[in-house]
């Protein structure tokens, strides 16, 4: 079959806008994070972990992290965390090797790219490193993901439909399906190879571009929403 993800990513997209009964909807969690993070007027990463700073970025990541559903389940998040983990968690992301990932887009993923290696080992770094802040908390695949898809939004959120939409249309990329440099390579290869009009989506606030991992992770989770 052909994988339009267009079609995909503008159905979970309308999920996004406000409509009739539902003048705040979840799934607009991403946005908040996003503009915060890339609001222009800041011009240094360390901006966001200052002293003053610090706080309302902590309170930023958790809050979309439990809109996301990482406060639930056996992630053990809910029990075993506080804001302190949430300011943790931001000086780990926006200092040391995070800034370097996050400069860094999709496009310097895929096959062939110059240091590729050095970049997918870069990704994996900054993901095993989450694991060093809370023994006692779950650092799976799904919560990982779904940090870097809220800071970086070139990475996407390994989640249930995600992972059952790639086994269905890529059932030969084992990769795509893990958190890792060469799953983001893996994913970049099969938008090269799909050659589809990119699909233009903005934030409603600062008119941020989505960035193209985003697009395909929106595109994914609904095809493996409407498949489940």
């Amino acid at each position: 079959m052909t994988f339009d993800a267009s079609i995909y990513a503008k159905a979970y997209y309308q999920n996004i806008l406000p409509s009739p009964g539902n003048d705040y909807p979840r799934l607009k969690a991403w946005e908040f994070l996003y503009e915060y993070i890339w609001d222009e007027s800041r011009t240094n990463w360390a901006d966001l972990i200052s002293e003053d700073q610090i706080e309302t970025t902590a309170l930023h990541i958790g809050f979309y992290l439990a809109n996301w559903g990482m406060f639930r389940g056996s992630s053990g998040l809910l029990q075993n965390s506080n804001l302190e983990l949430m300011k943790a968690l931001a000086k780990l992301l926006f200092e040391g090797q995070g800034p370097e990932l996050l400069e860094l887009s999709m496009d310097d993923f895929a096959p062939g790219a110059p240091k590729l290696v050095y970049h997918q080992t870069l990704m994996d770094s900054v993901l095993d490193s989450m694991e060093s802040l809370a023994s006692n908390v779950s650092w799976t695949a799904t919560l990982k993901t779904k940090i870097l898809m809220g800071v970086w939004g070139e990475c996407p959120a390994l989640d249930r439909f995600y992972i059952a939409a790639c086994r269905d249309l890529f059932p030969r990329r084992p990769f795509i399906t893990t958190a890792s440099g060469k799953g983001l390579t893996a994913l970049a290869g099969v938008v090269r190879e799909l050659n589809a009009p990119t699909l233009h989506l903005e934030t409603g606030r600062l008119k941020l571009p989505y960035p193209t991992a985003r697009v395909m992770d929106m595109a994914l989770f609904q095809y493996g929403l409407e498949i489940a």
